[in-house]
């Protein structure tokens, strides 16, 4: 840091307890926020919780940038986590809020530092319960200043802070002080007999959008709070503006297709099963394997991360737009969401560029489906990558699910089949290739208006069940809800398109559900398709034979799928 800069930003030169005061918080800021337009994801307005709901999500995962437990970013938020989701690079913590009185502090609160120990998070909560709390935040291990500036700027308020020696003026970057910070009242810090000895009073708010420090009843430093914002600003890891140059493309190389259609379908949905490696825990409170339900809130996680290094923008949005369908075939309108994105080494200019378009696609997706985001995370230095694990959550009853159950049913798809095979697990399986065929694409104007088609239907009663089309394709997905249905149900599938049997069979097409419905309400279904602009097509009728049969393609038991 040039004291130039400090100069030409302050207007004047710091006396040599606040250039002490600013080399630290400068340090904390860089150890915190080492790459700053990757993190304004995680450091959003919606970062923490969703406003005026009780939902609460804590996220951790190995080289997490900003590493913080997750059991303590839901503490911070009110409350304990109640389900757990592990991906294999990120855990998600899902609870709800406990304590919903986010105060907002004014000038005068107290600036309370709780020191993390093996109970914090229990004692935390128990504060909350005798004392109103505000501008509750986890201190990371950048240290106490970059927390401090944080505060300063979501309350927009300034802090005076007291200091019992001057020594304490270069321990703001310390790594070794874990823990929370919050406000609290005067008055009611006073009540805290019970927890003092456990917190520490760093000084208090003002209304001056400046920090001040203090030793032995004067003030030795005054600094805006914008001076280090705007330090940091001048040091910012530049992420290129230019794609990397393309790998050549094999999408139009050819393959054999397979002779026996029935064998790919049995080891594809075997495959499905053994290739999912999320978890939930308690494992009770699973619906499919993709979606499960909190106390308050029924939740979906992204089947697959469909990225391509050429392309993270695009599959960021597809990434998501897959966890939100798997919510919307339950019934569920998705509201919030949370993400882990992971990149590689992000002083790489490549690396840096990936992990920002992950980053914006994920936005992009966000604002089109209406989500609010309340937690995010991103990683470094992963062998994998670049990549992302996506949940979302809504409110509400679970109203339909993926099984058959209803023989004479019929069939339907809405969206429209592309048979895109690239980087399928059909691909990957059979072919060892990652890019057979052309990779899934996202029309996310259609995918909206999907989500209203299933959504209106299921609200109203027309739809029996709902599947989204993911990984293995048409042909997996009513494979499963053959297997989820009643026992004893089969299904007869006529689907014809001009494109290779394989593609119309396990072709991982994105912006595609199959439902079914009764004989009766199927013109009315078709109208509200119409209205919304989104194909149908009906496809075939649930049977009570037992047997799967798909055009001349596929005729087996039902239950030889699962063997």
């Amino acid at each position: 840091m040039l004291i130039e800069e400090v100069i030409a930003i302050l207007g004047r030169r710091p006396n040599t307890d606040e250039l002490k005061f600013i080399k630290s918080v400068m340090a904390s800021k860089q150890i915190q926020y080492p790459y700053p337009a990757l993190n304004s994801f995680i450091t959003g307005n919606e970062q923490g919780s969703a406003k005026n709901g009780r939902l609460i999500i804590g996220l951790e995962g190995k080289n997490n940038i900003i590493r913080t437990k997750a059991r303590m970013q839901c503490a911070a938020q009110g409350g304990a986590g109640q389900l757990k989701i592990s991906f294999p690079n990120a855990n998600f913590l899902v609870g709800d809020r406990i304590n919903s009185e986010h105060r907002k502090p004014v000038p005068g609160d107290k600036l309370i530092y709780l020191k993390a120990a093996a109970d914090a998070e229990a004692t935390l909560l128990n504060v909350w319960n005798e004392v109103p709390l505000g501008a509750v935040t986890v201190v990371n291990p950048g240290g106490l200043g970059a927390s401090i500036l944080s505060l300063c700027a979501e309350q927009e308020l300034g802090v005076d802070l007291t200091l019992t020696n001057k020594r304490q003026l270069g321990y703001y970057n310390s790594r070794n002080i874990p823990g929370f910070l919050f406000s609290v009242p005067t008055a009611d810090f006073k009540k805290m007999n019970t927890w003092k000895s456990r917190c520490k009073n760093l000084g208090s708010f003002n209304v001056s959008n400046k920090i001040t420090f203090g030793y032995r009843g004067n003030v030795i430093g005054t600094l805006p709070a914008r001076l280090f914002h705007e330090l940091h600003e001048r040091r910012l890891t530049i992420i290129p503006q230019t794609t990397p140059k393309k790998e050549h493309s094999n999408a139009n190389k050819y393959v054999k297709e397979p002779a026996n259609f029935k064998l790919v379908l049995k080891k594809l949905v075997k495959a499905q099963q053994d290739l999912i490696t999320l978890k939930f825990t308690p494992i009770r409170q699973r619906i499919t394997p993709f979606t499960a339900i909190n106390s308050s809130f029924v939740l979906a996680a992204s089947d697959h991360p469909y990225i391509k290094p050429q392309e993270p923008r695009v599959g960021s949005m597809i990434t998501i737009a897959n966890a939100v369908r798997h919510l919307v075939c339950l019934g569920i309108r998705p509201v919030y969401m949370a993400g882990s994105f992971h990149g590689g080494d992000l002083t790489n200019d490549t690396d840096r560029w990936f992990l920002d378009e992950l980053v914006s696609g994920s936005r992009e997706a966000a604002t089109a489906f209406q989500l609010r985001i309340v937690n995010g995370m991103i990683t470094k230095n992963n062998s994998l990558h670049p990549i992302a694990d996506v949940i979302t959550a809504g409110v509400g009853t679970v109203r339909c699910t993926p099984g058959f159950n209803t023989p004479g049913d019929f069939v339907i798809m809405i969206g429209s089949l592309r048979g895109e095979t690239g980087s399928s697990m059909y691909a990957d399986i059979f072919h060892k290739i990652k890019q057979v065929g052309h990779p899934s694409t996202i029309d996310i104007v259609m995918e909206c208006r999907l989500q209203e088609v299933i959504l209106q239907g299921i609200a109203v009663g027309i739809i029996h069940s709902a599947v989204n089309v993911s990984r293995g394709g048409v042909a997996v997905a009513i494979a499963n809800s053959l297997l989820l249905g009643t026992d004893g149900i089969g299904a007869r599938i006529h689907l014809s398109r001009k494109m290779r049997k394989d593609e119309l069979l396990f072709g991982e097409t994105q912006g595609l559900v199959v439902i079914t419905l009764c004989e009766n309400d199927l013109i009315e279904f078709e109208r509200i398709c119409m209205t919304t602009g989104v194909p149908s097509t009906t496809i075939g009728r649930i049977t009570d034979d037992g047997n799967y049969i798909f055009n001349e393609l596929i005729d087996i038991p039902v239950k030889q799928l699962s063997k």
